[in-house]
């Protein structure tokens, strides 16, 4: 009995406080509604309209021009309209149920309020609900609010069931009448009020449950959305046992609607007549609704979290993307993508028999916007047993969610190109291709020591010895490679990919030992697109954007967002110098089988880690970049030995890269890259140091010195100098010699070196017997030197007759040594 007593003498209470509400002069309403009672919708974040509050965000791609969505995002699956938008059946049954004055009260209804009085003094129970649609609002504004802001008092405040909280919504009550129009107060309420399973708002609700939009709902429909107003989840229609109990509340709304007159009594019989017919309509949500294009929609969200665009605290950026209402148009040309995914997927399976990963990413030279990306995996962020399954995109880095990287192989070796032209080197330039141990103390790194030993290793058995710096990466020879970082500094090698915005994936600082130059860094897809889109922009790197503009829903705002942050890498003429050896990769190297049968040049840069655990192809068009990786996500199976839809894995790379750069140029197109100065595509000369009768190890220094390489012949010569030094070399002092020719060597043994007399034997057998004595150069006259072509009874035509120096003539192993042929006798 006390407790009845005390919920009357409450209401009684609240009843006579709103009695002194409704008799205040207008004046004094108005200026409360001006300041404590609108500053309250004003604290709302400022993306969120009194009216609308939360709603999801859609991410959208482009196709043919026009911006097409391919996600939504939402905490709550909401979609916002406006009065207008809404059936007059929904308005119509909500206010005939919930508040049949609304039109007529000034936001308390004092009639609902003292029959609710009555009622509690009558049953003890709660009696029939007092408030009205707009305290219904006030209240589900509040505590929109309150989550919004995470603050859990400001939860419990705003739903605790207290006088002074009821007397706080009274009063905000008033004041939103006083400022909004009744249109835009049960547009609010029903674009706020909850419909069960994370569905807020009648659009969502409409969508869901009947698989139409609000305003095209009828009054069965409209009746049963209403009805569950008063308790979601009791009578949401997608659960069977719902039913009847759903059926006799939408049947008590439609009698409403028939007492308020809305519809006549035979409507109203014909509408309860009607079973409850749902169409379940589920709406896919977030990246894993859109397999296609998941992997992009993943990495644009990681961008909205990664930046401060969105708000200070990772938190703000994910309740902004989720709640906000944002309009995101990313850079995904929904063609290219299409296409990347489709290629991707079909050239190395999803769920091939070795688990083996393929992406690709593509970006458009200059803009930096990422076009397309996609991998073999099915997008899900709740498996992680299903190898055919990852939330783990392989294009980006660890960062973005994605991986740790793979290793590069060869691809890295662009970076080691671009610093040799750097230097002043050329392309024709020549390098020593032999295979041999590299100890550190022969590498250069300004950063940091060096320890230990290494023994690279080609690709190929072919035996290389001295190749030009173009056909060393045409053919993609590490061993030539090697020797070019041995002439530059590993952190200027290091610091060139950084330039192009390379970094590991895993976050750690990129390697800088010598093995690196090969490719051991871990690098994602996103990071060489990039990259070779900054050899593409004639040496200028442009960081890669997947955002062009977002807009908030309704207000128009559009917000700041991340953009691409251009710098020069290197010089336009070293960019054109690199893309023509990166041309000739895909014109007769390496790359071969990337070529594509169109008008557009293309250049590129292959890439295989030992064992081909991992490979890649890289390359680009004057106006699309695309990095392909097709291997290892976890284990070493060797691509080369596996065969896939019958081609071998090493394949793969090229069919992938080969169609998705088809399609770009297609989409995109290509002009001529520009030419590179003729200068680049020649040898730099060196002159021939004087090495005579030095000892080994000094004429070695003083020829790597000069730009040389050296070879030291095993087989010791005749001389006059002193056993052990230098007898000669194959090119004389002062000579003028391509940079890094292969100088070789020859030691002397000592003693005098006489001519050998060949007389009566053949040239063959001449050449030989000379040279095995020492002599370096043996030849025969031109026929512009008759004097060296002489007349013979005893020796046959074509043979030797003699030798200039002739037999018997001391000579030093340098010397060079012509032969005299006979002509037979007269």
């Amino acid at each position: 009995m006390l407790g009845l007593i005390g919920k009357l003498f409450g209401l009684s209470a609240l009843a006579g406080l709103l009695t002194m509400a409704l008799v205040a002069p207008v004046a004094a309403v108005g200026g409360y509604a001006a300041s404590a009672g609108v500053s309250i919708f004003e604290g709302l974040p400022d993306y969120i309209k009194p009216v609308n509050a939360s709603q999801a965000s859609n991410l959208y791609a482009t196709k043919d021009g026009e911006p097409v969505v391919v996600a939504t995002f939402y905490h709550e699956n909401r979609i916002s309209v406006d009065y207008d938008q809404m059936s007059p059946n929904i308005r119509n049954a909500v206010v005939a149920t919930e508040d049949p004055r609304f039109f007529i009260h000034g936001g308390v209804d004092f009639i609902s309020l003292a029959r609710a009085t009555v009622g509690v003094a009558a049953s003890g129970l709660s009696g029939p609900g007092a408030s009205t649609i707009t305290m219904q609002y006030v209240k589900n504004s509040l505590v929109e609010a309150a989550n919004l802001s995470g603050d859990e008092e400001a939860i419990a405040a705003a739903t605790v069931n207290t006088i002074d909280r009821k007397l706080k919504e009274i009063r905000l009550a008033i004041a939103l009448e006083a400022v909004a129009t009744k249109k835009e107060i049960l547009a609010g309420y029903l674009n706020l009020s909850f419909f069960g399973n994370q569905i807020n708002g009648i659009e969502a609700a409409s969508n869901y449950y009947f698989g139409v939009k609000a305003r095209d709902l009828t009054v069965p429909q409209a009746a049963l959305l209403a009805a569950m107003l008063k308790a979601p989840n009791s009578y949401k229609p997608d659960d069977p046992a719902n039913l009847p109990v759903a059926k006799e509340r939408r049947d008590y709304v439609i009698d409403n609607m028939r007492d308020e007159g809305y519809i006549t009594s035979a409507e109203a019989s014909s509408y309860k007549a009607e079973p409850i017919e749902p169409n379940i309509t589920k709406a896919p949500t977030g990246c894993e609704a859109n397999q296609q294009t998941a992997y992009f929609c993943d990495y644009v969200v990681w961008t909205i979290r990664n930046s401060p665009d969105f708000g200070l605290a990772i938190e703000d950026r994910e309740t902004i993307l989720r709640r906000g209402g944002l309009e995101i148009y990313s850079t995904m040309d929904l063609d290219l993508q299409n296409t990347t995914d489709k290629i991707v997927k079909r050239e190395m399976p999803i769920d091939n028999e070795w688990s083996l990963g393929a992406a690709s990413v593509s970006v458009e030279v200059g803009p930096g916007r990422v076009l397309s990306m996609s991998q073999n995996r099915i997008f899900d962020q709740n498996s992680d047993e299903d190898p055919t399954t990852t939330s783990v995109n392989y294009s980006t880095d660890r960062a973005y969610g994605g991986s740790s990287g793979f290793q590069t192989g060869s691809t890295y070796k662009i970076f080691v190109l671009a610093e040799w032209l750097s230097k002043g080197f050329l392309l024709g330039d020549r390098v020593d291709a032999r295979k041999r141990e590299w100890n550190s103390e022969e590498f250069s790194a300004r950063c940091g020591g060096l320890v230990g030993t290494w023994e690279p290793q080609n690709s190929n058995d072919e035996k290389y010895v001295n190749e030009t710096v173009l056909r060393s990466t045409t053919r993609s020879i590490n061993t030539s490679y090697v020797s070019m970082a041995s002439q530059l500094d590993l952190c200027d090698i290091r610091d060139m990919a950084q330039r192009l915005g390379v970094k590991r994936a895993d976050g750690n600082e990129l390697s800088y030992v010598p093995s690196s130059v090969l490719g051991t860094n871990e690098l994602s897809p996103m990071s060489l697109a990039g990259a070779m889109a900054g050899f593409a922009n004639q040496g200028v790197y442009c960081s890669p954007i997947a955002i062009d503009r977002v807009v908030v829903r309704g207000t128009g705002k559009e917000m700041r967002v991340p953009t691409s942050q251009c710098a020069q890498a290197m010089t336009p003429e070293v960019a054109a110098a690199a893309t023509y050896a990166f041309q000739q990769v895909i014109a007769g190297g390496t790359g071969t089988r990337s070529q594509i049968k169109d008008d557009v040049p293309i250049a590129g840069k292959t890439g295989t880690s030992d064992s081909s655990v991992q490979t890649w192809m890289t390359g680009f068009s004057t106006e699309v970049a695309t990095a392909t990786w097709v291997g290892n996500v976890s284990g070493a199976i060797k691509l080369d030995n596996t065969s896939i839809r019958g081609l071998y894995g090493g394949g793969v790379r090229h069919e992938i890269w080969r169609k998705v750069m088809t399609k770009a140029n297609k989409l995109y197109g290509g002009q001529a890259f520009p030419a590179p100065p003729e200068v680049y595509l020649g040898a730099s000369k060196v002159v021939m140091p004087d090495i005579n009768a030095l000892l080994p190890a000094d004429a070695e220094e003083f020829v790597k010195i000069a730009g040389l390489s050296v070879k030291i012949s095993k087989t010791q010569v005749l001389s006059l100098n002193p056993v052990g030094t230098v007898a000669f070399a194959d090119y004389e002092a002062g000579t003028e010699v391509i940079r890094g020719s292969l100088v070789t060597i020859y030691i002397s043994k000592g003693g005098e070196v006489v001519v050998p007399d060949v007389a009566g034997l053949t040239v063959a057998e001449a050449k030989a017997t000379l040279l095995a004595a020492g002599f370096s150069a043996v030849s025969e006259p031109q026929l512009s030197q008759p004097q060296f072509f002489v007349t013979s009874s005893t020796v046959p035509k074509g043979s030797v007759v003699g030798t200039s120096p002739g037999a018997g003539t001391p000579a030093e192993g340098l010397g060079a040594i012509l032969l005299i042929i006979s002509k037979g006798p007269n």
